[in-house]
């Protein structure tokens, strides 16, 4: 290697032109450079990758292979290391991978990024084996079932390191709680690592929760959190396909300017143009899906907003990481309506083993007991990662701490009219009746007409939590609707015989033989 320990200082400088190291760094690219298996966890935008392409760059020996899960994260990381670095992909033309990994293999090249399906490719792992150096496993909780964003092909990779005789396995996350962690240790197999844990705080970053009841009002506190010119550029993470794509023609038709929209179902060339104007400032904002997520490294994102509560508490932090990197005062606001959790219960029902399911209902009382709680958020996304630091807000600090954001669209009447009502999520019935009748049938123990109007309309009584109907299909999808609208429905059903009571003094709702 041309670096030693004692002059890592002079390598930052020569390779990346920086003066001093962030915290962490040094230890990382140190434990690196002395073939140590290392689990790094450090925030978004604190300067991950440079704490394996420093030590890459360092050993003129063997070649750094990197696994990355997203083509726009190793596209971007390539383009700023220069012929230093390739890049094999689906993506690309076989002439064009043959041509990298031949620049890799001849030692032209210091870095090698590679999807991680591609090693099941014939032939591709033996023409690395015995040649790797250091084997680095970027955005490590994919790893993991119990991370936000697990992976199926991401389980083997340790065993693919041992495979091609790697020295040492990096592997690097912004987002592992300390389960996520450990989970990242026993599935890669790292022998003893160094863990450079440098904490999850971001100072500059204000986190607002704001509840809205009802669609129009999440549209119209979106549409005024946006009107600030000093709150662009923006990212709009929203809960599905469909609804990132009605944002953005809303946005763009409300505020007067192109606004995108960014998801997996749209063509490659639409998703990367997309991000290519937004990354260059033709766009100011984007409407995306998660799919927008690791790898995005916009530095002077001014705003995050969640339209949705996404489906864990480590999505909602990477997500929300986006914004401010370049240091600035930015804000991270999620609009949190009792609807989400109807979606949330539906896909954990969807889950194909008993696992995911555990999973999907940790995550969902993680998340909800972060929107829903009176603790201070920044304090209470430390302590959900492990981190006992005392939280540091170098400006606003959350809803919590210093009040609500006061948004004049909020103190609007409520909109009561047939096309204020939510859109029914992917999966749930189509219209009122059946969420009734899927409430009735779902509910343990029976609801009568009264809890069954609670139950759609999102009520936080104690029956309903003591009994799990939070958790039922439907819960909160009619928030917006008055109360004697959705019982004039159940009524309705009884009328017509396709509900019937039990009668007694508390009276049951069942389904009728034809509904059932």
């Amino acid at each position: 290697m041309d670096v030693t320990i004692g002059d890592l200082e002079s390598a930052l400088r020569r390779h990346f032109g920086h003066a001093a190291f962030r915290p962490g760094q040094r230890e990382a690219v140190a434990a690196a450079l002395e073939g140590r298996d290392v689990l790094l966890v450090m925030p978004t935008g604190a300067g991950k990758s440079l704490c394996y392409q420093l030590p890459a760059l360092a050993d003129a020996e063997r070649l750094t292979v990197v696994v990355s899960p997203l083509v726009s994260l190793m596209q971007d990381q390539v383009e700023n290391l220069g012929d230093r670095a390739e890049l094999v992909n689906a993506q690309r033309t076989p002439a064009d991978n043959a041509r990298s990994l031949r620049r890799a293999l001849a030692g032209e090249a210091r870095l090698l990024y590679v999807a991680p399906e591609r090693f099941w490719a014939p032939g591709f792992g033996a023409q690395l084996k015995g040649k790797v150096g250091m084997f680095v496993v970027d955005e490590a909780h994919c790893v993991s079932q119990w991370g936000h964003d697990f992976r199926p092909e991401y389980f083997r990779l340790g065993e693919v390191a041992r495979r091609l005789g790697a020295r040492s396995i990096f592997a690097a996350t912004a987002t592992a709680t300390p389960r996520v962690a450990g989970d990242i240790v026993r599935r890669l197999g790292l022998r003893s690592p160094v863990r450079i844990t440098t904490g999850f705080e971001r100072p500059n970053l204000s986190y607002d929760v704001v509840p809205v009841r009802g669609e129009r009002a999440r549209e119209r506190a979106l549409t005024e959190l946006l009107s600030d010119p000093g709150a662009l550029p923006a990212i709009v993470y929203s809960g599905t396909r469909k609804r990132a794509e009605e944002t953005a023609t809303r946005l763009a038709r409300e505020l007067g300017e192109r606004v995108l929209p960014y998801h997996a179902g749209m063509e490659r060339e639409k998703r990367a143009a997309a991000q290519r104007d937004f990354m260059s400032g033709d766009v100011r904002i984007v409407v995306a899906t998660n799919a927008f997520g690791m790898g995005v490294d916009k530095p002077d994102v001014r705003t995050v907003v969640h339209e949705a509560v996404p489906s864990s508490l480590e999505a909602y932090y990477q997500e929300a990481g986006r914004a401010g990197r370049d240091g600035l005062p930015s804000r991270c606001v999620l609009l949190a309506g009792a609807q989400d959790k109807g979606l949330h219960v539906y896909f954990i029902n969807q889950s194909e083993s008993p696992e995911a399911k555990r999973v999907g209902w940790a995550n969902y009382r993680a998340v909800w007991g972060w929107v829903e709680g009176e603790r201070c958020r920044r304090e209470a996304i430390l302590r959900h990662f492990g981190d006992r630091g005392e939280p540091r807000a170098e400006g606003r600090c959350c809803d919590v701490c210093d009040g609500p954001l006061e948004l004049a669209s909020l103190s609007a009447p409520a909109d009561t009219s047939s096309r204020a009502r939510p859109a029914v999520p992917p999966g749930d019935p189509a219209d009122l009746d059946g969420a009734i009748l899927e409430v009735v049938a779902s509910a343990s123990p029976a609801v009568g007409r009264t809890r069954a109007v609670e139950i759609l309309r999102g009520g936080r009584s104690k029956v309903v939590r003591k009994y799990g109907y939070d958790r039922l299909p439907g819960y909160g999808a009619y928030a917006n609707w008055r109360a004697d609208e959705v019982l004039s429905r159940v009524d309705a059903l009884l009328e017509a015989g396709r509900l019937r009571s039990t009668g007694g003094r508390f009276p049951k709702l069942e389904l009728a033989r034809e509904a059932a």
